[in-house]
């Protein structure tokens, strides 16, 4: 076997979509599954889709392709908002794509009128975490314009909350996704019938009923695949949050001082660090960075070590408490818990990623 991998749990991965569905339908909602994180892998986007995942969406055109390919029969969305540039390969590839620019819209129109078709879009309103979304106040000038377009259908209202701004979804800004929706419906002259009240920030209030009763779509991923809700990172009850373990090969291990000798500046992402003298410790380096993974989102499987710190090539780790004391050549296991380090590790083509069931 070749490392760095990534293992996969697909048993628990599709023991989390379960609950996911399960928990979604007892509040009257239809989950869209983001495949993003794990790029669109195959294996995973096929489990998911025999757990039985109608929606499924992702930020790139080509990971759209793999989704078509190995989840026939599901809608399928376009995340990011598309790039006029684009607008061919986006309906060509998309049902449904999210949308917050008119002349975006008016390319994805003639676009789809070429192929002979409608496209569905999802009109993103900026109710306050100032990422993408039409501003409030301007919902009912560019639902006007909307009701110009003859191959766009205007599928739905979304929002997207706690990805840059770090807004916490509440009701304060539910409503205000909803007044949105009834001054659209007002301005096209129809129903708008989906309402995509956000991501896995929005699990808390899911759980505990606090949704307004018109909302029925949520855009899923954190919570599928590692087990988290988004705001807090809580794990949610009853889901598994080992879904994905890394393992690195031990390439130098040798006892150091744990404090750099001479003056210090700057490492090489620009980051200044204080170190604590534990005096000379057992130091191991493994063969994967951050060019591979973020290592603040990994945690040692083996509680005597301690992640360092990282450059881009090499993981650097105290393995003075190991439990199973290490040898140049042994491979370490860390579980991925953060959304950051899952994303780098699927992104990474230096990083194999391997399937397994318990």
């Amino acid at each position: 076997m070749n490392y760095p991998s990534v293992e996969v749990r697909l048993d628990k991965l599709e023991q989390n979509a379960a609950h996911v569905l399960t928990t979604c339908y007892r509040h009257e909602i239809e989950p869209t599954a983001v495949t993003k994180v794990v790029s669109a892998h195959p294996d995973l986007v096929r489990t998911l889709h025999r757990t039985g995942f109608k929606s499924m969406a992702d930020s790139r055109l080509g990971n759209l392709r793999s989704l078509r390919e190995n989840a026939p029969g599901v809608q399928l969305g376009l995340l990011r908002l598309p790039a006029i540039s684009r607008a061919p390969e986006v309906v060509s590839l998309a049902d449904v794509s999210l949308n917050s620019e008119i002349e975006t819209l008016r390319a994805l129109d003639s676009a789809a009128g070429q192929r002979g078709i409608n496209h569905g879009a999802v009109i993103m309103i900026d109710v306050g975490d100032l990422r993408e979304g039409v501003w409030p106040d301007d919902v009912e000038a560019i639902g006007g314009q909307l009701a110009e377009l003859s191959n766009i259908d205007v599928v739905g209202v979304g929002t997207n909350l706690a990805c840059y701004g770090g807004v916490i979804p509440g009701r304060e800004n539910m409503d205000e996704l909803l007044s949105a929706r009834g001054i659209l419906e007002a301005a096209l002259g129809r129903r708008v019938p989906m309402v995509s009240a956000g991501n896995s920030a929005n699990w808390t209030m899911l759980e505990g009923g606090e949704l307004p009763a018109e909302v029925n779509n949520l855009r899923l991923g954190e919570v599928i695949f590692l087990g988290n809700e988004s705001v807090y990172r809580r794990r949610i009850e009853g889901m598994y949050g080992d879904v994905f373990t890394l393992k690195a090969e031990i390439i130098e291990l040798k006892v150091k001082p744990s404090m750099p000798i001479g003056e210090r500046g700057q490492d090489a992402f620009g980051k200044s660090h204080d170190f604590e003298d534990k005096g000379e410790r057992l130091r191991a380096i493994a063969a994967v960075g951050r060019a591979d993974v973020e290592p603040e989102g990994l945690e040692p499987c083996d509680p005597g070590i301690e992640i360092l710190g990282a450059s881009s090539d090499h993981l650097i780790l105290d393995v003075e408490d190991a439990e199973e004391g290490p040898v140049l050549g042994d491979i370490v296991s860390f579980t991925v818990r953060g959304y950051s380090a899952l994303l780098y590790l699927f992104m990474s083509p230096y990083v194999d990623k391997i399937m397994a069931q318990g």
